[in-house]
């Protein structure tokens, strides 16, 4: 039975729109973002989470960022983990629209870092806004400036609580030079305690230059504050109105309370300013979407508003068992917000992963007046692509809508392993004036997560997101991609539950748990 049928027997059509015929035809070329090093073993050789950024005022400059292990030793040494003052949020950038680029390592490479007591632990984000012009003004007349938030640790032996040597801190570095070299970090959070640890940051910045807050840079991430991390759990945002150079005082935008029987899954924090200034973050709070809104430059915020109720996707997908969710937290992740940034737009986008009985289905909700109310949402992804997971957003200069999404085609749904699951990427889009276009594959190959894995062995590993970025003309998709690994028999078989605890050097190709970050340059 057609997949449309099967929702309308179910009911579902009333609220749940499906994909248009395609409006416009899309192109796409796909290329490798990360350098992997000849011949590295796991862990060596992972990167995942990407983010994306493009410069304003010029579309062919780009920065990419990621988790990389690329400077932590392999497991040749006899561990598979993580080591202090190790550094894991990379650069990479490039000159020619993302044809091609360049691996700049870790942000601890650079002179900024050096000699600071923090080292960075992943989670990155990156956004262009305008560089300062002295006095609290901004302007692109000086060029633009790009940042990049991330989470840090004290180094060994420097933390100021010695009962939480690994105290999680949100940093920020800007580069005037399009990610050739970076400032020192400077942390944005202004709550600081030996038990709170921050996690899920995000970063933007009003880049609209008819904005009263034009070049005003917000952060926006979840605090953990209490030793467990099932319990309070706000989300905070702060702001800077010098470039970077020092954050305010953090507000708290979502409530701490926990709901009965503890977790709450207050996680995946995006912050977007609209064309008039408006800053909107929004977040998923379990199983909804929320938002919170500031007009005034982030000094006070609205109570928070309710987007969507939604049905998590699996955690992990039937077939696979990589991370899609914690249900510790109760949280599932893939969710993200994008803003018409036209002058006297009112119109914002969400889009989440939503579960549905064909699996996981790519939604969108608009709204039409600053976020005030949500209308009925829309299906953009179908079941032909396979269950899908992680979608991105962004809206271009224009007004187009741009979506990124994976989506896994599975063979056994009651095993993993090799050959039993595909990955690829998918693009949609929507013209301002428009209706959105059939899903596009911008991958042309796809990825095998059995080639992937946590450094215990006990699950694949494809990270928590992708990333989206649009100009007038182009829109760039990063996310993680297996297709130069290999995959390992014994890990397989650990996974499975048959088989003793791997060690790679012995047991596995050397390209096991090779993962690199590509990008999709679209055409739309």
């Amino acid at each position: 039975m057609p997949f449309h049928r099967r929702l309308s027997i179910l009911a579902l059509l009333a609220a749940i729109a499906l994909v248009s015929v395609p409006v416009f035809a899309a192109s796409f070329t796909d290329v490798p973002v990360n350098l992997s090093a000849p011949g590295a073993l796991f862990p060596t050789n992972r990167q995942d989470e990407p983010t994306i950024a493009v410069n304003p005022t010029n579309p062919s400059l780009l920065i990419a960022g990621a988790n990389s292990e690329a400077q932590t030793p392999s497991c040749a040494n006899g561990y598979c983990g993580h080591y202090w003052n190790i550094g894991l949020s990379a650069v990479y950038t490039s000159s020619d629209g993302g044809a091609t680029w360049t691996d700049r390592g870790v942000l601890d490479n650079s002179p900024g870092w050096v000699g600071t007591p923090l080292y960075s632990i992943g989670d990155p984000v990156l956004a262009y806004g305008p560089r300062p012009s002295g006095h609290g003004t901004f302007s692109y007349a000086n060029g633009a400036r790009a940042y990049y938030s991330t989470l840090a640790v004290y180094q060994y032996g420097l933390s100021p609580y010695p009962s939480t040597p690994f105290k999680s801190v949100v940093a920020v570095s800007y580069s005037d030079d399009d990610g050739a070299t970076w400032s020192a970090p400077v942390i944005a959070e202004s709550r600081d305690n030996a038990v709170n640890f921050n996690d899920k940051n995000w970063i933007t910045v009003d880049a609209n230059p008819v904005s009263p807050y034009f070049g005003r840079v917000y952060v926006s991430w979840s605090d953990f504050r209490a030793k467990s991390n099932i319990q309070a759990e706000p989300i905070m945002v702060s702001a800077s109105t010098d470039g970077g150079i020092s954050f305010g005082t953090a507000k708290q935008v979502a409530t701490a309370a926990n709901p009965a029987g503890g977790g709450n899954g207050r996680q995946d924090s995006v912050s977007r300013t609209g064309p008039d200034g408006s800053v909107y973050v929004a977040w998923a709070d379990a199983a909804k979407v929320l938002v919170a809104i500031s007009r005034d430059g982030g000094r006070r915020w609205s109570r928070p508003v309710t987007v969507v109720a939604f049905d998590p996707i699996d955690d992990p997908i039937a077939g696979t068992n990589f991370r899609t969710g914690d249900p510790d937290l109760l949280l599932r992740l893939g969710m993200n917000i994008g803003i018409d940034p036209r002058a006297g737009s009112s119109t914002l986008y969400v889009t989440w992963a939503n579960k549905t009985p064909s699996g996981g289905q790519i939604r969108v909700s608009t709204s039409t007046d600053k976020g005030l109310t949500w209308g009925n949402p829309v299906a953009v992804s179908t079941s032909a692509e396979g269950y899908a997971f992680f979608p991105a957003i962004d809206v271009a200069p224009n007004g187009r809508v741009d979506i990124g999404y994976e989506a896994v085609r599975v063979v056994d749904p009651t095993t993993v392993g090799a050959g039993n699951a595909a990955i690829d990427s998918w693009y949609v889009g929507k013209p301002a004036a428009g209706a959105w276009s059939a899903p596009l594959k911008v991958t042309s190959v796809s990825s095998d997560p059995a080639v992937s894995a946590q450094t215990t062995f006990a699950r694949q590993f494809w990270g928590d997101y992708t990333t989206i970025v649009s100009s007038e003309s182009t829109a760039w998709f990063v996310y993680t991609d297996g297709r130069n690994g290999s995959t390992c028999a014994a890990v397989d078989a650990y996974q499975r539950g048959v088989g003793p605890a791997p060690y790679p050097p012995n047991d596995c190709p050397g390209a096991f748990g090779n993962t690199d970050i590509y990008v999709s340059v679209i055409q739309p």
